[in-house]
């Protein structure tokens, strides 16, 4: 269960504050239709969840590597070739990632002092979200080449969390929701078919 969590840790942060902003928009579209004024209070917790939605949800989509990759011209190298590549993209993401994060926890410690309009928060709680976000991209990111030294994984084709638990890519989700759907129908009509049957 812990490892459930730990893996999809990005997952219920974004899920959490992708519901609380839809939640906001609805709210402010009804006060303007209803009583003709909107919150602001709504818009800032809104833009504070988007900034949630955006760099923690990325992260998510990452370890998956589901962002998008050419790697046409590459896979037509020799294989030398593209296993010295593989290293080096991959350390280069390792390092982005983690000056990135540095960069990103200096800004969130020199935005605390900074107050938001409305709610009064410091703007080091929307700031937080990038500092979270590049966090656990760095993590995948050393896992990544973890895959590539260890497993020749050049294309980051097996999943980083293998082992510690499975984190299934979206097109295996979606093709495994297919694949059950099939099933209950394929059941469904083989009772229809027993029960003429038996009539």
């Amino acid at each position: 269960m812990l490892k459930k969590l730990y893996v999809n840790f990005e997952e219920i942060i974004s899920g959490t504050a992708l519901l609380i902003m839809t939640f906001c928009v609805i709210g402010n579209v009804i006060g303007r239709l209803v009583i003709s004024k909107s919150s602001a209070a709504f818009d800032e917790i809104s833009y504070i969840c988007y900034a949630y939605i955006i760099f923690v949800g990325g992260s998510s989509l990452y370890k998956r590597f589901g962002h998008g990759a050419i790697d046409l011209l590459v896979k037509l190298l020799p294989k030398k070739v593209q296993a010295i590549l593989s290293v080096f993209v991959t350390s280069l993401l390792v390092f982005i990632c983690g000056l990135t994060f540095i960069l990103g926890t200096g800004y969130c410690i020199q935005a605390w002092t900074r107050r938001s309009q409305t709610l009064h928060l410091p703007y080091s709680i929307t700031a937080f979200a990038l500092v979270l976000g590049f966090f656990f991209m760095t993590i995948h990111s050393l896992f990544f080449l973890k895959n590539v030294i260890k497993k020749k994984d050049y294309y980051h084709e097996i999943p980083i969390y293998e082992g510690i638990y499975v984190v299934d890519s979206v097109e295996d989700q979606t093709e495994a929701a297919l694949a059950h759907e099939a099933e209950k129908r394929l059941m469904q009509n083989t009772v229809s078919d027993s029960e003429k049957g038996g009539e």
